[in-house]
C-alpha cells in the first residue's frame, strides 16, 4: 500500500519499522470544548487509516493525547491558556472542564464507530516526561531562559521548518508579524517548553514544581513526551489536521529530534480543513457544528 507523506511531499511505498507491526500516533483533542465536525472528520481519516492497516495485515498500536493544559489560544504562545479559559467562563476547574469534553469526545467517537485508541493519555499525566525531555533539550543547548519561560531555540535546530516546506530563514522572517509577548525572546519563531508562574501567568490555575520553578508546559511538547513513552522514537505513522503542519508539528519534530537524535517519524499524514461558508470551520471562529446539537 501506498501513503501520501507530508513530510516528502509524494506518494511512499508503506514500510514499517518493524515487520507487520505499525506504530500510529494521532494527535488528539484540547478538550475546552465540544469536538466540530471537522475536528471529527480528522478521526474518521485516522480511524479509515487504522482500519486499512489492519486490512492489509497489521497490527497497529494506536497513542492518542488529550490536550488539558498548555494550549493558549494562539498557538505562538499568545493569549490565555484555553482550559483556563473556559474554566472561568463555566465556574468550574480545569480538571472538570477536560473530564466533561473528553467524555462527550470519547461518546462522538463511538457513535461515528470510530476505534478508540489503545492509548488515551491526558497530557497531565506525562508532566515528568515533558520534565524530562526539556532537561534533555537544555544539557544539549538547545534552549535558553527568561523571567517568563523556557524556549526552544529554533535557529538551533537546522532542519526547522521541513514539515511545511518553509526555510527556517522564511520561517523566523514570517513570524516577526507574529504577537510576541515575551520581548526577551531571541527569535520570534522561538516556542515556549515551559511556562513560568510569573506575568499574566502569574495565577494559572494548574503548575507543578519544575527546575526552572512552579510552572506549566507549552503545548507541543507534551506529544513528545507521550509518543516517546508509549512507542518509541521513531515511530511509523503520525497524524494530525493540516493545521497542524506549520506550527505543532514542526515544533514536535524539533524538539523530539532534537532530543533524542534520531527521526521522530517516519511517515506524517493530515486531514484538509472542513469549510463552512467557505472559511474553515474552527471553535475559535464560532463557526462550527457539533455531532449532538448542544
Amino acid at each position: 500500500m501506498k501513503l501520501f507523506n507530508t513530510l516528502t511531499r509524494k506518494k511512499q511505498e508503506f514500510k514499517p519499522l518493524k515487520k507487520g507491526s505499525v506504530s500510529f500516533y494521532s494527535c488528539g483533542p484540547t478538550v475546552y470544548n465540544y469536538a466540530h465536525i471537522g475536528n471529527l472528520r480528522t478521526y474518521i481519516f485516522a480511524d479509515i487509516l487504522q482500519r486499512t492497516l489492519e486490512y492489509n495485515g497489521y497490527k497497529v498500536k494506536r497513542v492518542m493525547n488529550i490536550t488539558d493544559v498548555g494550549h493558549l489560544t494562539g498557538d505562538v504562545d499568545s493569549g490565555e491558556d484555553k482550559m483556563e479559559k473556559e474554566a472561568v467562563k463555566e465556574k468550574k476547574t480545569p480538571g472538570e472542564v477536560a473530564k466533561f469534553y473528553t467524555k462527550a469526545f470519547l461518546a462522538d467517537i463511538k457513535d461515528l464507530n470510530i476505534k478508540k485508541p489503545a492509548t488515551i493519555v491526558l497530557a497531565t499525566k506525562t508532566i515528568k516526561e515533558q520534565i524530562s525531555i526539556i532537561k534533555k533539550l537544555m544539557a544539549k543547548g538547545y534552549t535558553y531562559e527568561t523571567e517568563l519561560a523556557v524556549y526552544f531555540d529554533v535557529s538551533k535546530f537546522k532542519d526547522y521548518g521541513a514539515l511545511s516546506g518553509q526555510s527556517l530563514k522564511d520561517k523566523l522572517t514570517a513570524a516577526r508579524a507574529e504577537v510576541v509577548e515575551d520581548k526577551a525572546k531571541h527569535n520570534a519563531a522561538d516556542f515556549a517548553l515551559w511556562f513560568k508562574l510569573v506575568g499574566k501567568h502569574e495565577k494559572h490555575m494548574m503548575h507543578w514544581p519544575s527546575p526552572w520553578g512552579e510552572g506549566f508546559p507549552g503545548w507541543h511538547i507534551e506529544c513528545s513526551a507521550i509518543a516517546t513513552k508509549y512507542l518509541g522514537q521513531p515511530l511509523d505513522i503520525h497524524t494530525g489536521g493540516i493545521d497542524h503542519i506549520g506550527t505543532h508539528h514542526t515544533n514536535e519534530i524539533a524538539q523530539s529530534e532534537a532530543a533524542f537524535a534520531k527521526p521522530l517519524a517516519k511517515y506524517w499524514m493530515h486531514a484538509e480543513f472542513l469549510l463552512i461558508d467557505k472559511a474553515k470551520m474552527a471553535k475559535s471562529e464560532g463557526n462550527f457544528i457539533t455531532l449532538p446539537l448542544v
